[in-house]
C-alpha cells in the first residue's frame, strides 16, 4: 500500500494529496470545503498557469537576494533588513511608534500578513530596541486604531496595522 503524504501551502494556495486510491477519491470529494476553508486564511489561489510560474520565480528571487524590498499593499516598500527599515524614518520616533514600526515590520514578514505581541517583542529585543513595556504599547496603538485584532489562537492574538496606522508610518518616513 502507498503511503499517505498531504501538502497544503498556503502562501501560494497549492494543495498535494497522496496516498492510495481511496484516500485520494475522499480528499477529492471534500476539495471545495478545503478550499473554502483555504481562500479563508489565505490569499485565494492563482488558478493561471502563467501567474504560478510568475509567483515561484518571485519567491526564488526573495530567497536569493536578501537586500531585495518587498512591496506590500500599504505602498510602503519594506527592506529585509530591519536596520534598513528603521533608518527610513525621522530620528525623533517615540517609543509608541517605534513599536508600530517593529509590528508593521514583523507583519510584512508574515505569511498571514499578521503578528503576535511576542514576535514584536522578540524583534525589538533582537535590534536592542528597550522600550518599557511593548504590550502596553501594542495595548495603546489598539485602542488609537492603529492596530487590530485578525484572529485568536486560544489565548494568542494576532493582529495587523490598520489603515490609520499605515498613514501614520507614511508620515514618518524621512
Amino acid at each position: 500500500m502507498e503511503t499517505t503524504r498531504v501538502k497544503i501551502n498556503l502562501h501560494s494556495g497549492e494543495i498535494e494529496l497522496e496516498g492510495s486510491e481511496e484516500f485520494v477519491e475522499s480528499q477529492m470529494e471534500n476539495l471545495d470545503s478545503i478550499i473554502e476553508l483555504l481562500s479563508s486564511v489565505s490569499k485565494p489561489a492563482t488558478t493561471n498557469a502563467n501567474n504560478d510560474i510568475k509567483d515561484e520565480a518571485e519567491e526564488e528571487a526573495e530567497d536569493e537576494s536578501p537586500q531585495q524590498e518587498v512591496q506590500n499593499p500599504g505602498n510602503i516598500s519594506v527592506p529585509s533588513s530591519f536596520g534598513e527599515w528603521m533608518h527610513k524614518f525621522k530620528d525623533d520616533v517615540n517609543d509608541l511608534e517605534k513599536c508600530l514600526l517593529t509590528a508593521y515590520y514583523v507583519q510584512n514578514g508574515s505569511p498571514q500578513n499578521d503578528f503576535k505581541t511576542r514576535e514584536v517583542n522578540n524583534s525589538l529585543k533582537e535590534h536592542g530596541i528597550k522600550l518599557s513595556n511593548p504590550s502596553t504599547s501594542l495595548k495603546r496603538l489598539v485602542e488609537k486604531k492603529l492596530l487590530f485584532q485578525t484572529r485568536k489562537n486560544g489565548t494568542v492574538k494576532f493582529m495587523r496595522v490598520s489603515q490609520d496606522g499605515i498613514q501614520l508610518i507614511k508620515s514618518l518616513l524621512r
